[in-house]
């Protein structure tokens, strides 16, 4: 991560959550470089490309399934630490816990937390880019 930016890869094959997700993240915050590729195939094709700091992963994708495309992050990219969140319409209790068990950091049901995804990439960038704390201990 650069220490103005967050690479953000979208990796959904439904264009309006997509569109949906550049709106919500773009108003939110002009720091996010936002990639976005239909099928897991096309999105290991841009993190080959360019490694991002956060892949956001629906499970029901055409050929591989998000699942295992997050095992396959996990395997190829073992030193790499993104944040990975999984956002998809099917929120039962065995795709989350084996979500979170192969290394997803958030599950996310689309219907119900899609709009806490800018709190979660705020708090992620902000670990990383904490605002100038000589500013605030300046006497005036």
């Amino acid at each position: 991560m650069t220490s103005a930016s967050l690479n953000i890869l979208i990796i959904e094959d439904a264009d309006i959550i997509v569109h949906q997700l550049r709106i919500l993240l773009s108003d939110k915050n002009s720091s996010y470089n936002i990639r976005s590729a239909n099928s897991a195939e096309l999105g290991l094709e841009l993190v080959d490309k360019s490694f991002p700091d956060v892949f956001i992963l629906d499970i029901k994708l055409p050929g591989i399934s998000g699942i295992d495309l997050l095992n396959k992050i996990k395997q190829d990219y073992p030193l790499a630490s993104p944040l990975i969140i999984i956002l998809t319409n099917m929120p039962h209790a065995i795709y989350k816990h084996a979500c979170l068990s192969k290394g997803a950091n958030f599950f996310l049901d689309k219907s119900r937390d899609f709009l806490v995804l800018p709190e979660i990439l705020d708090s992620y960038f902000f670990k990383f880019n904490p605002p100038n704390s000589s500013l605030c201990n300046s006497p005036l």
